[in-house]
């Protein structure tokens, strides 16, 4: 009798590209390679985008490290063992600590990180290193997203609903966002509603919205404000919702006012 196909092992695990960390499965291992495919899960439903697709290339590019490497007296880089190379390392952070205290030691994450791997480099800094300088790359390009997100909305980044939710609307308005270049699979939500796109740039998006606004680069300010006149002038805003769960609103309204629709056409083109 013949012996039975080997198993080849798979994990359930999430694309770390993007803020969508769509499901995918990786099968294969060390001899026949790691191949990726889309989970059917509520995000993506089953779809990835190129990044996802192509992720496990990164396993086999030719410069890819696979052992670490220590710098000799000479200074050229030679390969070494993990164990030393962790020695190394352990050592030359005691030794700075003991010398200049444990906040000269800093520790720099990245928003790739799985959620445990974050808890567990945070438990590195504060209690293996004693360290209070732990930050992360999102300082540089999220933190005024976040700023601005908590002025406005409360909260400060992510949809306060399920991304699934977006199929039950009938339109959506989207300003500089380009999701069907940067975020394939979302667009599968979105298929339902009338989209609105703002964009000064005639975008793979915008190619398939019902509206394509384009205003000059640089008015989308003036663009904000001529809707807004135009909520409170015609009568369309929800006077409840905002006495309930906004503040100033009156000072935005009255800025407003100064922006009439055929000035906004004239600023933003």
């Amino acid at each position: 009798m013949s012996e039975p196909p080997a198993r080849v092992p798979k994990a359930g695990t999430h694309c770390p590209y993007c803020a969508l960390q769509c499901g995918t499965v990786l099968s294969g291992g060390e001899g026949t390679g790691v191949t990726v495919r889309p989970a059917d899960f509520p995000v993506n439903r089953g779809r990835l985008c190129q990044k996802g697709w192509t992720a496990p290339e990164l396993l086999t590019a030719a410069d890819r490290l696979t052992q670490p490497l220590l710098r000799t007296g000479d200074g050229r880089l030679a390969p070494a063992s993990w164990d030393t190379a962790l020695d190394t390392v352990a050592e030359r952070l005691t030794a700075i600590r003991d010398r200049y205290g444990p906040d000269a030691l800093a520790v720099f994450g990245g928003g790739g990180l799985t959620n445990e791997k974050a808890y567990l480099l945070g438990k590195f800094a504060r209690l293996a290193l004693g360290t209070s300088q732990i930050d992360y790359n999102g300082r540089f390009c999220m933190s005024s997203a976040a700023s601005a997100g908590n002025a406005a909305f409360g909260m400060d980044r992510g949809l306060p609903f399920p991304v699934t939710d977006l199929r039950s609307a009938d339109t959506v308005l989207l300003a500089g966002a380009n999701p069907a270049e940067t975020m394939p699979p979302l667009m599968q939500h979105l298929d339902r509603a009338e989209l609105i796109v703002i964009d000064a740039r005639r975008t793979a998006t915008a190619q398939r919205a019902a509206l394509h606004l384009q205003p000059v680069p640089g008015t989308d300010l003036a663009l904000a404000l001529g809707l807004l006149h135009i909520a409170v002038v015609d009568g369309l805003h929800d006077q409840a919702y905002i006495a309930a769960r906004t503040r100033d609103f009156e000072p935005a309204a009255r800025r407003a006012m100064a922006w009439w629709p055929e000035r906004v056409e004239e600023t933003t083109g």
